[in-house]
């Protein structure tokens, strides 16, 4: 798990500078598959899910490591939409929106265009799922191919809608970050992670004035809790990095907003890890 926190960081350090293409809001996610792949044909690739904020579901990720048939952008693409259409998430909060039996087929990039094809649809989510469900494939495909957009295909052909209410005739674009994301994340370290006593926290969110809060608790017991300003601003979704060294054991850092009309904590997200 050492490994996997210091590929992690590798991730996210590649995302931020490589110059391929952005889709609005993501943090640190637009090229971190193309500078994962290893020689020995896995990669440490993100995978959105969902995570319900009352009671609707707003996107999150995670990074997983995948074996890739081929070390392109097409191959990553396919390895993490496969890894999407399960219930694959180390998180037990967060969940996949599409049916069981679903499939991914392959992938292939061409322009700005990544093309998924989809085997095993069967059974619908329900109209309001739906437009999360095709959100979800889309920010998970553009992120692994660094195109813009998402051909869906069901069975080889292009199908007007995928479960019956929203149109993907034409190629589909990430919607707007503050609509779509879940608003606060806990990036690293992520959901069952065993690092160092050094522990740097990653967090990001779309939160009012900047402000974040974050506490890491012990068996039940706050000790640390910081108010912390993301960089950038809103509407983007701004991150930081915050380093606490802690004693071994067992941890559950949670990161959430303070309402301003009633204090009650928001948009909440929260993952448990180890100190060694």
């Amino acid at each position: 798990m050492r490994v996997l926190a210091a590929s992690l960081g590798l991730a996210l350090l590649a995302g931020c500078t490589a110059p391929a293409p952005t889709p609005s809001g993501s943090p640190s996610a637009s090229t971190a598959a193309s500078a994962l792949a290893s020689a020995g044909g896995s990669g440490l690739l993100p995978v959105y899910y969902t995570l319900s904020d009352r009671g609707t579901p707003k996107l999150v990720r995670e990074f997983h490591r995948l074996a890739v048939a081929a070390d392109t952008p097409a191959g990553k693409t396919t390895a993490a939409v496969a890894e999407m259409l399960r219930p694959s998430a180390l998180d037990p909060d967060y969940h996949t929106l599409w049916p069981a039996g679903v499939r991914v087929t392959g992938s292939s990039v061409d322009g700005d265009v990544v093309t998924v094809d989809l085997t095993g649809l069967t059974s619908g989510v329900g109209a309001e799922a739906e437009g999360q469900a095709v959100q979800q494939l889309v920010w998970t495909a553009t992120a692994n191919s660094g195109a813009s957009r998402v051909r869906i295909r069901v069975d080889g052909a292009t199908v007007e809608t995928v479960f019956g209410h929203i149109s993907v005739k034409d190629p589909v674009r990430r919607a707007e970050a503050v609509d779509t994301l879940h608003l606060v994340w806990v990036i690293s370290p992520q959901q069952g992670e065993t690092v160092g006593r050094d522990v740097t926290l990653h967090l990001a969110g779309i939160v009012f004035e900047n402000t974040l809060n974050y506490e890491i608790l012990r068996d039940g017991k706050v000790v640390q809790h910081e108010v912390v300003t993301l960089e950038p601003g809103h509407p983007a979704m701004g991150e930081k990095k915050v380093t606490v060294r802690l004693s071994p054991g067992s941890y559950v850092v949670r990161a959430y907003e303070i309402s301003m009309a009633d204090s009650s904590r928001q948009h909440v997200d929260n993952h448990t890890f180890t100190v060694s």
